[in-house]
């Protein structure tokens, strides 16, 4: 029983331990360090919501009454980029949205290995301006506006966002 006990909890761990990780594919150290924010905040609003949840079952059982606790709205989730090229694909993605009184919540210098996603923990109800290409000059780069509460993967292909002849 207890070799299975360990190895259990040594992929849990495991698990844990990557899901919870920085993206290692974030090149500017101002966008590295706003993702590192962004993810202490919401480990720190989802062990909030815990603590409340657990101390409000605890009173109404206490003093025979209802659960009055209600979660509040979820302010980040991740987005996922996934590069299904075999290039290398460079993303920068802008916001009007502050993160703190003097920068925005932009993401600069993403670069995501060919085959391979990044996560990106996005503050909610934010609209982005998503640059990308698969060369390091912002010269073709191609640009996709998206709402983060509608979308949850977003997979970036050369030359989706050029109409062809034939398109309307």
């Amino acid at each position: 029983m207890k070799p299975y006990f360990t190895y259990t909890a040594f992929i849990v761990g495991m698990l844990l331990l990557f899901s919870c990780s920085s993206p290692q594919y974030f090149h500017d150290t101002s966008s590295f360090e706003r993702q590192k924010d962004l993810q202490n905040a919401r480990a720190g609003n989802v062990f909030g919501e815990i603590l409340m949840g657990v101390s409000s079952v605890c009173v109404a059982a206490a003093f025979d009454g209802e659960v009055e606790y209600y979660p509040s709205e979820q302010q980040f989730k991740k987005l996922k980029l996934v590069n299904p090229t075999a290039d290398t694909m460079y993303v920068n993605m802008l916001t009007d949205l502050y993160w703190d009184k003097e920068n925005y919540c932009d993401f600069m210098d993403i670069r995501i290995p060919p085959l391979q996603e990044c996560k990106v923990l996005v503050p909610m109800n934010a609209n982005y301006n998503l640059y990308f290409s698969n060369t390091p000059q912002s010269d073709d780069d191609e640009m996709l506006e998206i709402f983060t509460t509608k979308i949850k993967r977003i997979s970036l292909k050369p030359n989706m966002t050029i109409l062809g002849e034939n398109d309307n």
